[in-house]
């Protein structure tokens, strides 16, 4: 079965209005109106709006959903200064993408030394 994993940036607009805040607040929603998650897309929630998050690497916990700020870092702002043009742009998405692999390989490493457990597949 074919699968992909997303990584979706998630916000609930309950409450963005007045009228919206004289609504009942979905029976779905697990962890009140501040935390939206994968509930919110699985049950179809009219107050869920997403994005994509391009260039982010990030810890997700349980339900996949990203624990907190510390859990998640993106591509952008003090990472990509203003004014510098495509071409180091791209040089630099390059250079996030290699290392965010990077450390994607050395955790998994570091993980399987520490919990002495043995690789079972390749």
């Amino acid at each position: 079965m074919p699968y992909t994993h997303l990584l979706l940036e998630v916000h609930c607009m309950y409450g963005i209005n007045e009228e919206s805040k004289l609504e009942k607040v979905p029976n779905f929603c697990k962890f009140g109106v501040d935390t939206p998650g994968y509930h919110c897309i699985e049950n179809m929630c009219r107050f869920a709006v997403y994005t994509d998050a391009p260039f982010e690497i990030a810890y997700a916990g349980e339900f996949g959903q990203v624990p907190d700020y510390d859990a998640w870092v993106g591509f952008g702002a003090d990472m990509e200064p203003e004014n510098i043009g495509k071409e180091k742009t791209s040089e630099l998405l390059k250079l996030w993408e290699e290392i965010c692999r990077k450390k994607i390989g050395e955790a998994y490493k570091e993980y399987m030394k520490k919990s002495g457990l043995k690789k079972t597949s390749s």
